[in-house]
């Protein structure tokens, strides 16, 4: 088939498409803007690419247009698919239509999908079990991919709990990393957050989930499916395997070597892999050294834009490098969200030495939402943070940081791209 994707450049988009190019289709695809996923995909042989979105761009033979979850329906290429009669469906959607050629292992929970993903690509790759992977970010391990080709019939994908979008998925087996509520733009309450979770687990042969996790225990005390409950490890008995750091990701590693006892791999062999494993991009992704003249900073970029992975993280870090100070360049991501957990997240700023943030990234908020909540009234609770408006305003802060401290950059807006201006500055 001639398949067209609408927001080609991002990660789950992306990676669907490789899937479906190795399944023999054609694709063709648009992004608004190009980035280092379009350029990824011309340098491996995708030809059919525009980094702008035009009616021009769809081909009047194609024979299903899959798009983003960013991308509207008065896109001009959802439009003209509509006008020549190309069915469309969402990422979600077909994924969940492709899944069902495979035996489906899906890693959900709020936080931690794309780590316990990665670990798991990483574990596999050192025994002889090749299953497809989806995954959330690029890895090292996949040579800079967010996708591998397998030859068994299991694909392992994330499954994303947005908008109920892994409702498509039917799993073999689901792994929940953990629960929290999050999405306060689309689930109006913790049961409904809840509620979402226990559906997709009733339709999953297999669950798999941490023993001492009450909340995914009381979600599943009544679902009728295989449970299958993972004793809490020592964290003593990952520091000589894992390279990376950090409670949540050893309680992530859990996860993936109990689905390497479940899938009967060689464990011995699974773990050396997990030691290849050096993280996700943007997560706890080491940018460089940064130097202001005799002084060095360290500068990270993360992902993480829920309080509870910004403790996580900050926690990690303070762990690994107990004697430096550590800078936090926070980009709340949707007003919805921030004014939701303010609270928990003026909590989490305290656990940082020094704190600033940047706007608030707007992603389908309301004018109620923007409304509700301003950066001023964190500064107001919590004097020592500061806000930004610009790269030159961040570089006076980090000036001031002293020799090996470090500085995280964080959030799932724009951060990411102020983090890299930032090194070549």
């Amino acid at each position: 088939m001639k398949l067209h994707f609408v927001g080609i450049g991002g990660i789950g988009t992306s990676g669907l498409a490789q899937l479906c190019a190795h399944l023999g289709h054609e694709i063709s695809g648009s992004n608004l803007g190009s980035n280092l996923i379009l350029e990824k995909l011309k340098s491996e042989g995708f030809s059919n690419l525009y980094d702008i979105h035009d009616a021009h761009n769809l081909a009047p033979a194609t024979n299903l247009l899959i798009y983003s979850e960013a991308v509207p329906p008065e896109n001009p290429e959802r439009e003209r698919a509509r006008e020549l009669g190309i069915p469309e469906k969402s990422y979600f959607e077909y994924l969940g239509e492709i899944s069902k050629n495979y035996q489906t292992i899906a890693v959900a929970g709020t936080h931690g999908k794309t780590t316990t993903t990665g670990l798991i690509a990483a574990g596999l790759a050192n025994t002889d079990f090749d299953a497809t992977i989806l995954v959330g970010s690029t890895l090292d391990i996949l040579e800079g991919r967010n996708f591998k080709a397998g030859s068994n019939k299991f694909l392992i994908a994330e499954a994303c709990e947005y908008r109920d979008n892994f409702k498509f998925l039917k799993p073999e087996v689901l792994i929940i990393t953990n629960l929290e509520w999050d999405h306060a733009d689309f689930y109006k309450s913790e049961e409904d957050y809840f509620e979402a979770f226990k559906r997709i687990a009733s339709k999953s042969k297999n669950v798999l989930f941490h023993q001492n996790d009450e909340a995914v225990q009381a979600l599943l005390e009544d679902v009728n499916t295989n449970k299958l409950s993972i004793p809490a490890q020592s964290p003593n008995s990952w520091e000589a395997i894992l390279n990376i750091w950090g409670e949540a990701n050893q309680q992530n590693a859990t996860l993936a070597l109990a689905l390497a006892y479940f899938l009967k791999v060689n464990t011995d062999n699974f773990k050396k892999g997990l030691s290849h494993y050096k993280g996700a991009g943007r997560r706890q992704e080491f940018l460089g050294d940064k130097k202001f003249g005799s002084k060095t900073i360290k500068v990270y970029d993360d992902y993480g834009h829920h309080p509870t992975e910004i403790k996580a993280t900050l926690n990690a870090f303070k762990s690994r490098h107990p004697k430096s100070k550590i800078a936090l360049f926070y980009e709340p991501h949707q007003y919805s969200r921030t004014a939701q957990f303010f609270n928990e997240f003026a909590d989490a700023f305290r656990y940082a030495d020094h704190c600033a943030l940047f706007p608030i990234y707007e992603a389908r908020d309301t004018q109620a939402d923007k409304a509700a909540v301003s950066l001023a009234d964190f500064v107001e609770d919590n004097p020592k943070l500061k806000q930004f408006s610009s790269l030159d305003e961040a570089n006076l802060l980090a000036k001031s940081l002293n020799d090996g401290d470090i500085l995280l950059f964080m959030g799932a807006g724009k951060i990411s791209e102020f983090a890299h201006q930032f090194m070549k500055s």
